[in-house]
């Protein structure tokens, strides 16, 4: 395997650690919306949960030399995974199956050979990702799923950050009223 698919698979389990780390959150926090209209970490989480699992059952083995995949429309996957996120799951389970999904994943991703990883297709139609301007390759979308985990990543520590921050002043603020 080459150096760079080995590093982007490293990449790519990195987001377990940081979604391991959520267990320490309040639930309430981790249930409730990161921003007005915005979804929640659970949310946000049970999103990359069902997007691991639809690369893995359906976008992977349709990756191959010259074929034209046909992707879902992203609400097809992302108002579902929602849905379930405040179904009345726990915290715990949604981490744990974030945690799982990636794992399998990986486990099939490790197990590819370059050829496979650098085979170019069509997506949508579309043989040059529009955002990157590279061809579309097993390689480059996974890629893309490390910058969106990343994104995600950013947005829930800075939800967290600024409500240790808010929770932080009020008991300043309560401490010097005293």
């Amino acid at each position: 395997m080459k150096a760079e698919i080995a590093h982007l698979i490293q990449e790519f389990e990195q987001f377990n650690r940081f979604v391991q780390s959520l267990e320490k959150t309040e639930d309430d926090y981790f249930f409730k919306s990161i921003k007005k209209g915005k979804w929640s970490p659970a949310e946000i989480i049970s999103h990359i949960t069902y997007w691991n699992r639809y690369i893995l059952d359906d976008l992977l083995p349709k990756m191959k030399q010259g074929a034209n995949v046909t992707s879902v429309a992203f609400d097809e996957i992302n108002i579902p995974a929602a849905k379930y996120a405040l179904s009345g799951v726990t915290k715990m389970q949604l981490i744990h199956e974030q945690i799982e999904s990636r794992n399998n994943l990986i486990q099939v991703l490790k197990e590819k050979s370059d050829e496979v990883f650098f085979a170019e297709f069509k997506l949508n139609g579309e043989a040059m990702d529009q955002y990157s301007g590279y061809p579309h390759t097993m390689f480059h979308y996974i890629r893309v799923f490390v910058w969106h985990d990343n994104h995600h990543r950013a947005q829930i520590e800075q939800f967290f950050h600024s409500h240790l921050t808010l929770h932080h002043d009020r008991k300043e603020l309560a401490w010097i009223k005293e």
